[in-house]
């Protein structure tokens, strides 16, 4: 947005805050319902590039902030508690902005350019990831990546560029002994702020090489009507196989919460596994092939009855519908039995009878499908029919030519 600093005057702390309020009064007395494409576009835009000037002036404040523990005069334990709670974000969210402001403080040229518009949000996030791999190159290579960072037109290009210069920069150690590959392995487990869960790992060339042949097995034929990208299958086959006891699909244990005033034959859509809380059409599905364990609390939270668990499907009754099903029942799915789950179609809590008539096979993409309601299952297990949810007739679904 400027070409320099001289462009720019920073002014004092009351002009900065003065700007901000004139932009949002300005912003929110326009009719944008009215505005013509360009009008829309532009105006958007504007206020993007304002934004990110106001994150980069944001981002000094707190680096003082988190410099001075000026978060103590409010009683808060540090920055990460302080951002927390003022700004009710996640932990995890607030640990990435500290990490983030701590690394611009060792990162001039990246923190100047930021801060006169001339860096995206996204591109200073990924200049700080090259400078966390290799931080003592990176502090010599820093105004080259800034340089490289200003000429292209697409953060993931940048991507591209600052993951070769890493390469470069901080190749993989080499490791002479299985015993030091062994010991050089890792796994990483991360929630994300949008709350799905990351993985980054390191294994030793045996057990990543059997890691690599187990998932490839596991990997699901493409099918017509199911776009999906070979990651997206990969994905699946990996999950598939950290769940499954090599017969079936390891079953979770639901505790279902019952008031002792609302206790009835049925089980109400609530369920924990851990401490995560989980969607109704996933309560739904893992009801179908799960254990269940009753608690029921009196009306000052005592707990009067613990239920005894109910399995709900027996191995003689699995055993009969992988002899019929064979694999996912669902029209154009030959997933083996390992990965499947046996689903009621009536629902076991709306009074479905635990039997073969009323169960079928569905691997855990299709039975997650089903739930949702991107499909719909009538009939029996014996004669099941599927339909797409706008009522069509799913009669067969033919498998991709992938040669």
């Amino acid at each position: 947005m400027f070409d320099s600093e001289e462009d720019f005057d920073q002014g004092t702390n009351d002009d900065v805050l003065a700007i901000a309020a004139t932009a949002l009064a300005w912003a929110e007395d326009e009719v944008v319902v009215d505005f013509n494409n360009h009008e829309l576009t532009s105006s958007y835009e504007h206020l993007r590039m304002l934004g990110d000037l106001f994150h980069a002036q944001a981002r000094r404040r707190l680096a003082v902030v988190d410099q001075r523990q000026s978060y103590k005069t409010d009683g808060y334990t540090s920055t990460t508690a302080y951002l927390k709670h003022r700004f009710r974000t996640t932990g995890g969210q607030a640990m990435r902005q500290v990490a983030e402001v701590r690394a611009l403080q060792e990162m001039p040229r990246t923190r100047q350019l930021a801060e006169l518009g001339r860096l995206s949000s996204d591109q200073v996030r990924t200049l700080i990831s090259a400078k966390q791999a290799a931080p003592d190159q990176f502090a010599a290579d820093e105004k080259e990546l800034c340089d490289i960072a200003e000429t292209l037109e697409w953060v993931a290009d940048l991507r591209k560029a600052t993951a070769y210069w890493q390469q470069a920069a901080a190749p993989l150690p080499s490791y002479p002994s299985l015993e030091d590959q062994r010991n050089a392995s890792y796994l990483y487990v991360a929630r994300t702020f949008e709350d799905m869960v990351k993985l980054d790992g390191l294994f030793d060339p045996e057990r990543g090489s059997q890691l690599i042949e187990a998932i490839k097995a596991a990997t699901p034929t493409p099918i017509e009507g199911e776009p999906s990208t070979p990651a997206h299958r990969r994905a699946t086959a990996l999950f598939d196989l950290v769940i499954s006891d090599g017969e079936r699909p390891a079953t979770p244990t639901m505790l279902v919460h019952v008031s002792a005033e609302s206790l009835t034959d049925n089980y109400p859509h609530l369920a924990e596994i851990g401490r995560e809380v989980l969607e109704k059409y996933s309560v739904d599905r893992l009801a179908c092939d799960a254990d269940f364990r009753r608690i029921v609390f009196g009306p000052r939270s005592e707990i009067i009855d613990v239920g005894r668990k109910l399995r709900l499907v027996t191995k003689p009754m699995r055993d009969a519908m992988i002899a019929r099903d064979r694999h996912c029942a669902f029209p154009g799915c030959d997933r083996p039995p390992e990965w499947c789950d046996a689903h009621h179609i009536i629902p076991w809590w709306e009074g479905g009878p635990t039997s073969t008539s009323n169960m079928l096979l569905l691997c855990r993409h299709h039975h997650s499908l089903i739930h949702a309601g991107k499909f719909i299952l009538r009939g029996s297990g014996h004669e099941p029919r599927f339909y797409r949810s706008n009522g069509e007739p799913l009669d067969r679904i033919e498998f991709l030519d992938t040669g």
